[in-house]
């Protein structure tokens, strides 16, 4: 079902760009004002002038951010700072980075995926769209025919089997190499046609699903007459170091929530900090655990039994997302409380969201969900909740370039 195959990408010059940290950048629907400026200062070549271009109030439809994009995407093949490759490859990658306290190391490659119907049974999305997005990274995608940078995607690979041959493979001294942050990227060119064809034989009766990414899909796919193929990043799910995290939520309405509130609808037990919290939430338990503080205490929640059946049958979801803990907040909890029109902002980091309580506000902190679950809610035709998932880390743009003419 996903098709995939090789490709002549275009890189960074390894003769100008040894070390490929001052052209990196974090995908661009995660890079904020802040981030872009240094991104900008970094180099006049970061890949941001392409991804994320800065906007202009004297901009005109004729000069403008995705314009401007497309003068440095010309100009920089036209001065040799981006090269293309000579021969068909897929591009191993291995990103290091630390999490909770440990330093991990995951294993993906980039190829391409084919843009090839029906989309619905070789491509699973579990996230729905909004218009804002796709408009922009339409009218980016018609200025530079590229695909700039990589969708995230996850496979099913039975034993592991992909992931041991790929890092087999990782012995050699690596093609390209750089850091974003604390992170560490290093890639190589794999070029071999026996390596090639049994990953793309071993992808092919697959699903893929989506793990980043789903509005450059959705635009490419949309446009799959003239491009008929995407840039993407596959990572296997039996790769330990895919790290899914829960987005937690900091809800505001100028009207204080007293824990004796909580009572009626689940029960609230206090626990003595943030760490303590954070032990029960990792650990084994039933649909309907949060975490919750209003900046003076912690609390463990967790939804009845009898109640949780009875929101099971009743909910207006399908019984696989309804029992999710981010649907149960958002579809009986807040309600429950009187807090449907609350202001909510997010936040990966729970001592983030804790540092974002003002005035009246209170913390819930989610679970992770389960990279199967999240694929078997896909795989029924099913979408989660916004903001359910946080796949981590990101994966780096400026390693490798799809030019689509």
């Amino acid at each position: 079902m996903a098709v995939i195959r090789p490709f002549r990408a275009l890189r960074y010059d390894p003769s100008r760009f040894g070390d490929l940290s001052p052209v990196l950048a974090p995908p661009y629907d995660v890079i904020d004002a802040q981030e872009q400026d240094r991104l900008y200062a970094r180099s006049p070549h970061n890949v941001i002038r392409l991804i994320l271009g800065k906007l202009s109030a004297a901009d005109t439809p004729t000069d403008n951010r995705y314009t401007r994009s497309a003068r440095d995407f010309a100009a920089w093949q036209e001065q040799g700072i981006l090269r293309r490759d000579p021969a068909p490859a897929l591009y191993l990658i291995d990103h290091r980075f630390q999490s909770d306290g440990e330093s991990r190391s995951r294993l993906g490659f980039l190829a391409l995926l084919e843009c090839a119907e029906p989309v619905e049974r070789a491509v699973l999305r579990h996230e729905k769209t909004l218009a804002a997005p796709r408009e922009d990274r339409a009218k980016l995608l018609d200025a530079v025919p590229a695909s700039l940078e990589p969708i995230f995607l996850v496979y099913p690979d039975e034993g592991g089997a992909i992931q041991a041959l790929l890092r087999g493979r990782l012995a050699a001294a690596p093609d390209a190499a750089g850091s974003l942050g604390d992170e560490e990227i290093r890639l190589w060119v794999a070029t071999d046609p026996a390596v090639i064809q049994r990953v793309t034989a071993a992808l092919e009766p697959s699903a893929v699903l989506i793990a980043d990414g789903h509005h450059r899909f959705e635009v490419a796919y949309s446009r799959r007459s003239r491009h008929g193929a995407l840039m993407a990043y596959f990572a296997s799910m039996e790769e330990p170091s895919l790290v899914v995290r829960p987005i937690h939520r900091v809800v505001s309405s100028g009207r204080r929530l007293e824990v004796e509130a909580l009572g009626g609808l689940c029960a609230a037990e206090p626990v003595l900090d943030l760490a303590a919290l954070t032990r029960w939430l990792d650990g084994e338990g039933t649909p309907g655990r949060f975490g919750w503080s209003d900046g003076r205490a912690f609390y463990r929640l967790t939804v009845p039994s009898d109640r949780l059946e009875r929101w099971l049958k009743t909910s207006p979801v399908p019984k696989p997302v309804a029992r999710l803990d981010v649907s149960l907040l958002h579809g009986l909890l807040l309600p429950g409380l009187g807090f449907s029109g609350a202001t909510i902002r997010y936040a990966v980091d729970a001592r983030k969201a804790l540092g974002e309580l003002s005035g009246s506000g209170s913390v819930w902190l989610l679970r992770g969900i389960p990279l199967a679950d999240v694929y078997d809610v896909a795989a029924q035709g099913l979408t989660l909740p916004p903001k359910s998932t946080y796949f981590y880390p990101k994966v780096p743009s400026g390693l490798a370039i799809h030019p689509l003419t």
